[in-house]
């Protein structure tokens, strides 16, 4: 006591710790005991409420009876605040589920402050993005379902819609990049005119495709190695199909790229190396996401002239089973049945294996082996003719049931009514593809075989229903590319009045289709417009010939060809280049039989609009 009798207690002194706690020597800080709980915590961990934890194990040499002692007991926490166990999944990221005052932390946001890195953080950030954008996300999902899953039936339905009501989505780092790449793609599919509904187009900036491609694009991260399972695959994937929404064909590689190369880690080609016990639902979705991107793989080889990263004969993958998703579970007795839609999705696979052996059979007949001696043609003997193959795909389609068929059915609203809708346009592109790959080994071709194989492709994609043409949207528009150099090359040769209307007919009925397409297709955008305006140029250019031709009359024609026309030096024998015949005035038209050439600067080079720029290279699929 004191001389005023009042009692006086000096604090206590706290004793130096003489091991800092797994936090703080994770951050980098002093750990100094609490003087509220210091027997069982540091004052850091405290005042955050986290475990104080002494795991990892001392540099100092310990006292040999003091080896095996156990941590400090450190379980208390302040009231109120429980921090849960974090949980790892695809990319490995840890996002702990931290409820505050009853309030769950559903995106880990705590545990990330706390104890996280710099890209915890950044991860965070899209994570806050996508709770705020919960509502968009659910509508472009039924978007995804309605126009994308029968294309490209990635996901089982019923476990996306649950595990989206669940918000896994903002924990799962995989599922999260394969949620924001659907979106990418369905909201690209919507601003392009894909479905009548752009209400959430315009809205806000942040609903647009691009900001969901960059979340995805984050999300799947550089570090392939800590990619398990199907989340960023199957993102990969999407975002390739989205890069061609966009007209980035560059970056569509890329991630079809990045897709076979998280494909090969995990040896997804053959089912024997699959993780041991994966669930019905699981296998499916592998089998759906294979043999997806196989035929995306086979069409971008196709229409890009590019590498073939899949071979059907190096795959040991089943078709997926022949079900709904809603009766997957009960496990069917047959995997195949006629009466469901995916019947019509795996001939559509069964068509890209088809083109796979087509293309490779073009190349070889085609190839340039650069000192190379060719071993294909004592191996691979392709001795059929085209004609017989392409006679032997149609014979495959016509066994299919007849539902397959039909190509032309109004949209009704019917959701299994559409499915098979989508399946009978997806086959008849498919089909035309092959039509044209088949067409384009033969070399030397004359004008009636190419004016007949345009108007096969052309009639029957203007049979199909509008609806579903607007839903395979972009890839579609590289087909009628493939038509498009077909007939430049007509165009480029000799034509007589009756072979130019016929050509002329085609291009303007393959502005009608790309017109259709166009509504609001971004990367084509005024094409069908452009396309017009090039044969309406090359309509004044032949009129102006006759008109000419005219003019003179028959008696003059040998002066024109010998000082050409307006008054131009034209050398009989010569038109556009040394040994090829004059044009239309100049050759001194008298019937529709008669030949003449076109000037080159109207039929090739840059002088068709994108993207039907038929001249010049011509690609694989050039035709000659």
């Amino acid at each position: 006591m004191d001389a005023a009798g009042h009692s006086s207690s000096k604090p206590k002194k706290l004793q130096r710790i003489s091991q800092a706690c797994d936090r703080c020597h994770r951050r980098s800080i002093r750990c100094r005991p609490s003087t509220e709980n210091a027997q069982q915590q540091c004052q850091n961990c405290y005042d955050f409420g986290v475990d104080c934890t002494y795991n990892r194990p001392s540099r100092r040499r310990r006292n040999p009876s003091q080896a095996h002692a156990s941590p400090p007991n450190v379980l208390a926490q302040r009231p109120g605040l429980t921090v849960g166990a974090s949980t790892r999944h695809d990319t490995g990221s840890s996002h702990g589920k931290v409820p505050t005052d009853g309030q769950p932390d559903v995106m880990g946001a705590l545990a990330a402050i706390r104890e996280g890195s710099r890209d915890d953080l950044h991860d965070l950030a899209w994570r806050s993005f996508a709770l705020a954008s919960l509502g968009t996300i659910e509508w472009y999902i039924e978007v995804y379902i309605e126009i994308v899953y029968p294309i490209f039936p990635l996901f089982h339905v019923p476990s996306l819609r649950e595990k989206l009501r669940q918000r896994l989505h903002l924990t799962d780092r995989g599922f999260f990049a394969s949620v924001m790449a659907a979106c990418a793609l369905a909201a690209a599919r919507v601003r392009d005119g894909a479905t009548s509904d752009h209400r959430h187009l315009t809205d806000s900036p942040e609903k647009a495709s691009e900001i969901f491609f960059a979340a995805a694009q984050d999300a799947i991260g550089k570090d392939f190695s800590k990619a398990h399972g199907l989340g960023s695959m199957r993102a990969c994937g999407l975002l390739a199909v989205t890069a061609i929404q966009y007209g980035q064909i560059r970056t569509m590689h890329e991630y079809l790229g990045k897709y076979m190369t998280l494909r090969a880690m995990q040896q997804c080609h053959d089912e024997r190396f699959w993780p041991p016990g994966v669930s019905i639902i699981e296998r499916e979705e592998r089998r759906r996401i294979y043999w997806s991107m196989y035929t995306f793989d086979i069409y971008t080889a196709v229409v890009f002239d590019g590498l073939m990263w899949s071979q059907e004969t190096h795959s040991n993958v089943c078709y997926p089973v022949e079900v709904n998703d809603e009766d997957l579970l009960a496990e069917p007795a047959s995997p195949t049945d006629d009466n469901n839609w995916l019947r019509g999705w795996n001939f559509t696979t069964d068509l890209y294996r088809m083109l796979e052996h087509s293309m490779m059979r073009m190349r070889r007949s085609k190839a340039m082996h650069n000192g190379r001696s060719s071993v294909t043609r004592l191996l691979l003997p392709s001795d059929m003719p085209d004609a017989q193959l392409m006679d032997n795909v149609l014979g495959a389609y016509y066994e299919l049931p007849a539902r397959f068929r039909v190509v032309n059915a109004p949209a009704t609203g019917d959701r299994r009514q559409t499915l098979f809708g989508f399946q009978a346009a997806l086959i008849q592109t498919t089909l035309q593809l092959v039509r044209m790959t088949l067409f384009s080994t033969v070399t030397n071709h004359d004008v009636d075989s190419k004016c007949y194989v345009a108007e096969q492709v052309l009639t029957t994609f203007h049979s199909i229903a509008p609806q579903y043409l607007r839903a395979i949207s972009t890839p579609l528009v590289h087909h009628l590319d493939r038509i498009g150099r077909i007939l430049a090359s007509v165009m480029e040769g000799l034509l007589c009045e009756q072979s130019y209307q016929r050509v002329r007919n085609l291009l303007v009925s393959m502005a009608d289709l790309l017109q259709g397409l166009e509504s609001g297709l971004q990367p084509t955008a005024g094409a069908s417009q452009d396309l017009r305006a090039q044969i309406e140029k090359i309509d004044r250019y032949t009129d102006g010939q006759r008109a000419l031709y005219s003019s003179v009359g028959p008696q003059q024609t040998t002066a024109i060809l010998s000082h050409g026309v307006g008054g131009g030096m034209m050398a009989q024998g010569q038109g556009r280049a040394e040994g090829q015949v004059p044009t239309l005035a100049a050759m001194g038209l008298a019937t529709p039989l008669d030949e003449f050439q076109l000037p080159l600067d109207l039929v090739s080079g840059q002088a068709w609009p994108w993207p039907f720029e038929f001249g010049g290279e011509g690609g694989m699929m050039g035709v000659e």
